[in-house]
């Protein structure tokens, strides 16, 4: 399924910077920084749309696009980026990362997160100058 997932902002991090943050480490479980090409120093696994409040950040995303696990792999600064998940779910979460050759996005995403469709999206007021 394609959608929006509306990113909020954590401590001293906007919603911006948290978004391109998660989207770039989940590039990251595929090509760890460590093997990285130059080219590959920017790669993001899905794209990030603004507000026009210029304020908030939504990653778009495909719940059932698959991701690659690099055994070198850490997910360290991933769920660093989830302060709201518990010891148990970030445990958890390694886990089942760790225990896969690959995994559907939406395996990852929380139960409390909610993906929006572009209908709901622009009923927000995301795309305000779409045309119908």
């Amino acid at each position: 399924m394609n959608g929006y997932i509306i990113v909020l902002p954590i401590d001293t991090l906007g919603s911006e910077p948290r978004a391109q943050a998660i989207t770039r480490e989940l590039y990251c479980i595929t090509a760890p920084r460590a093997i990285q090409e130059p080219y590959q120093h920017d790669g993001k696994v899905f794209g990030v749309v603004m507000h026009p409040d210029g304020v908030q950040a939504a990653l778009q995303v495909d719940t059932a696009y698959t991701i690659p696990v690099h055994p070198l792999a850490t997910l360290e600064r991933l769920v660093s980026l989830f302060p709201e998940l518990t010891e148990a779910e970030r445990l958890n979460l390694q886990a089942y990362i760790f225990n896969s050759a690959a995994f559907p996005f939406g395996a990852i995403v929380p139960s409390t997160t909610t993906v929006r469709t572009f209908e709901e999206m622009e009923a927000l007021g995301w795309f305000p100058n779409q045309e119908a």
